[in-house]
């Protein structure tokens, strides 16, 4: 079967929140974006999940079944470039937090978000059985934020998108989901906290890649190649620490 592979750019045009870490009353945004979440915002789950959720207890392996993402899966996308913005709002009517602090005095009680810039890029793929057609604006976050992406597929096996059977760790390009890659690939990484699901940066694996040849349309320098772990899939892997 023909494996496709769509390299991405998104740039935010809005501040994307969501919190990644709670420190009290401040609120941080971590600088990778999840693949849960990119999945949904690029539409790829069908039937489409409903807007409205009675509970607050996410279905995302129930989702994200490979027929229900008509054979895709997304990666966590890095950054290439990105700034920060910090917020103050009032926790009066903005739902930040769970629980209400309870103050005896009459004084507003505030809180804080580090929230990522517009302007902000990053980086993703997409490998999928057939090409299809990618939405050229999305909304994701808290707060919907709009984000604009540029895409450009490759077909594995071709000049430009090399298969290699890896036999020595390598590099790849982008962070992993360690729930989605069998934990025999993976040689060394690093681990970002952040909910649902850690993830992994700065990961070597071995087995079969896919070597992205530099790109005029992303402006890359020349012998600029790109590494994509092969067989990854959603929740392939069970054991993780988290």
């Amino acid at each position: 079967m023909t494996t496709y592979i769509a390299r991405c750019h998104m740039t935010l045009h809005d501040n994307l929140y969501y919190a990644s870490r709670e420190f009290g009353r401040f609120y941080e945004t971590e600088k990778y974006l999840h693949n849960y979440g990119l999945t949904y915002a690029l539409g790829l789950v069908q039937p489409a999940p409903a807007y409205f959720n009675s509970s607050q207890e996410p279905r995302y392996e129930e989702e994200l079944q490979l027929e229900r993402v008509g054979g895709c899966y997304v990666t966590p996308a890095y950054p290439l470039h990105i700034d920060y913005s910090f917020i103050t709002f009032k926790m009066a009517t903005v739902p930040y937090y769970s629980t209400t602090p309870r103050e005896s005095k009459n004084r507003v009680v505030f809180g804080r978000a580090k929230e990522l810039a517009p302007g902000s890029t990053f980086e993703f793929f997409v490998v999928a059985e057939e090409r299809r057609a990618l939405p050229m604006w999305v909304r994701l976050g808290k707060w919907m934020a709009k984000a604009e992406i540029m895409h450009e597929w490759y077909t594995a096996g071709t000049e430009n998108a090399k298969i290699v059977d890896v036999q020595s760790p390598q590099l790849v390009h982008c962070p992993i989901n360690p729930l989605d890659l069998p934990q025999s690939r993976l040689a060394t990484f690093d681990i970002v906290v952040m909910p649902p699901v850690s993830l992994l940066t700065n990961v070597r694996v071995t087995g079969l890649c896919c070597k992205i040849a530099p790109s005029e349309l992303f402006r890359d320098r020349k012998k600029e190649v790109r590494y994509v772990p092969l067989g990854m899939k959603y929740f392939s892997e069970k054991s993780v620490v988290r």
